[in-house]
């Protein structure tokens, strides 16, 4: 599978006291890859931004695995931020641990979770 005609831009998210890289993708044929590389040394989280998707995505690498989650919460919709330490809902005070879980209400569901791959060198992010 060839990613190259998936576009990629890196930006920086500040907040919380915490910077965590930011990169605009676009999804093609329900998928998106980014490049490894991307994540810079030492760090084990980015978000992935992209026009098909109305909040970001949260890419968290634990050893060799990647976990992408939704960061859209489970309440009522709103967009979510990762912190350094957690997922929050600034609307509505809901918090999520790095798997998703919920860990303080109003909601009650887990995080949606979508099925990720390496290909070349590249991390694809399934969205169906």
């Amino acid at each position: 599978m060839s990613c190259a005609g998936l576009m990629t831009a890196g930006l920086v998210l500040h907040g919380c006291g915490t910077a965590m890289p930011i990169i605009k993708a676009t999804a093609k044929d329900e998928k998106i890859g980014i490049p490894l590389s991307s994540f810079a040394e030492g760090k084990t989280m980015l978000v992935v931004r992209t026009a098909q998707l109305e909040n970001d995505i949260l890419i968290i690498k634990k050893e060799d695995n990647y976990h992408a989650i939704y960061l859209q919460c489970t309440h009522e919709g709103v967009g979510l931020t990762p912190t350094s330490q957690k997922i929050v809902c600034t609307a509505h005070g809901s918090v999520f641990d790095f798997d998703g879980n919920v860990l303080k209400e109003p909601a009650l569901k887990p995080l949606k979770k979508f099925k990720t791959s390496v290909i070349d060198n590249n991390l694809i992010i399934s969205l169906t």
